[in-house]
């Protein structure tokens, strides 16, 4: 079973999607005439919109709590296994993906926002909501919504509740029951709040975990500081070296390092998947075109900044060519700082902890829209802790593979939201 699961994985994740990801991408760059050149400005914007009052959840927030769904494993481990699998040409790409992923979320982010609805508990919406009442394509919504709570179980869950256990049983070797009870308990204080309990935790969380990943990396690159420009000039290089490693075009390394890239970039970041737009909805601003800037700049956080960052440093360490597993990697280059283990397991731990409760959110949109009943939405909630207990327990090859399918599924709804209403985008 688990090898039939595995095999779907690696097919859905293959080159097609990756190349339709990509063009879409490139395409909405050029048709909404390059929306990258306002990410400084909605990195400004952001930061000011914390400061305004009123009714609603601050742009900053929304941005914080986006970002606590993106960052953590993908960014760190996910950058070191495209390394392992393609080459130090990867990180280049991997760049590329993000800078015209901005486009595909301002695309995806305006939409949503454009034909969000209102109760007497603030804005909601999302892509099914769109794709139901705008274009009439009620099978579509039910099924991201379906993909949607099903991602929700593992990758928001399962999976990071996983690698809350590891790092902490890895590092200060405490007995996982142990863990297992106590961060579901904790978890469970944000699942079962509202948005804005999410959004105050997320809005901590995310920059501290941030800022010390960072501080490391820079660290880091200061150890290694004379190997960065020739690191830099490698990366470029390999990212175009067409020499043959099994025979023909698609057996060359930049080959290699171009699927790697791409298709990691591509999952970091969550461009096109439609899932950050559930929680940009809520915003209080209401200025669209505004929103969706500050809203893309997660893209260039997440992925144009830490990624990038994070492959200069594994590959100026030089430890790329001795390790040949993704977290022996990361774990033999960060263990050359003082605490550097101890460190890097806080960080994954604060960024696991941080995208729990978000998940578990962008899932219960996914139920309320399936079911009106609330008893419905609250045995979710249940289900979702029992599955944040279950992570930090168990072994979990077969959700991972799981999850990563439901996520590419996600992307196919989505994807022909954008289409169909592109002409409705502001640029």
């Amino acid at each position: 079973m688990q090898e039939y699961i595995i095999y779907i994985e690696k097919l859905v994740w293959s080159v097609p999607l990756v190349v339709i990801l990509m063009f879409t991408h490139i395409f909405l760059t050029y048709k909404l005439k390059f929306p990258q050149k306002y990410t400084f400005k909605g990195l400004k914007s952001m930061l000011s919109s914390n400061n305004k009052k009123g009714k609603g959840i601050s742009s900053f927030k929304s941005l914080m709590t986006v970002l606590a769904a993106t960052l953590g494993t993908g960014n760190i481990v996910g950058i070191a296994t495209a390394i392992t699998i393609g080459g130090v040409g990867s990180i280049f790409w991997v760049f590329v993906s993000g800078i015209f992923a901005i486009a595909t979320k301002y695309a995806e982010t305006y939409l949503v926002l454009k034909y969000r609805k209102k109760d007497e508990n603030g804005y909601y919406g999302g892509a099914m909501y769109v794709l139901k009442e705008k274009l009439n394509f009620k099978l579509l919504g039910a099924l991201f919504s379906i993909f949607l709570v099903v991602a929700s179980f593992g990758i928001g869950a399962m999976i990071q509740s996983n690698a809350m256990s590891e790092s902490l049983v890895n590092t200060v070797n405490v007995n996982k029951y142990v863990i297992a009870i106590v961060v579901t308990i904790i978890c469970a204080y944000a699942i079962f709040g509202n948005e804005e309990k999410i959004s105050n935790i997320s809005s901590v969380l995310v920059p501290l975990a941030t800022i010390i990943y960072l501080f490391m990396c820079i660290y880091l690159l200061f150890i290694f500081r004379l190997n960065i420009i020739p690191s830099i000039k490698l990366i470029i290089k390999e990212a175009f070296n067409f020499s043959a490693v099994t025979g023909g075009i698609f057996g060359t390394v930049a080959i290699g390092a171009i699927n790697a890239g791409l298709s990691k970039g591509l999952f970091s970041n969550e461009a096109g998947m439609g899932s950050s737009p559930l929680f940009n909805v809520t915003v209080k601003g209401k200025d669209i075109k505004e929103e969706s800037i500050i809203a893309s700049t997660s893209v260039f956080i997440d992925t144009v900044i830490i990624c990038t960052i994070t492959g200069i440093v594994l590959v100026a360490s030089g430890m790329w060519n001795i390790s040949h597993n993704g977290m022996e990697l990361v774990q033999n280059t960060f263990s050359i700082l003082p605490y550097g283990n101890f460190l890097l397991s806080f960080s994954i731990f604060i960024f696991a902890f941080a995208t729990i409760p978000c998940w578990g959110y962008y899932g219960s949109i996914g139920i309320k829209y399936l079911f009106k009943n609330s008893k419905i939405q609250n045995i979710y909630k249940i289900i979702y802790t029992i599955c944040v207990y279950l992570g930090t327990i168990l072994t979990l090859q077969i959700v991972w593979s799981i999850s990563s399918i439901a996520n590419a599924l996600m992307v196919i709804p989505n994807l022909i939201m954008i289409y169909y209403l592109k002409e409705n985008i502001e640029s």
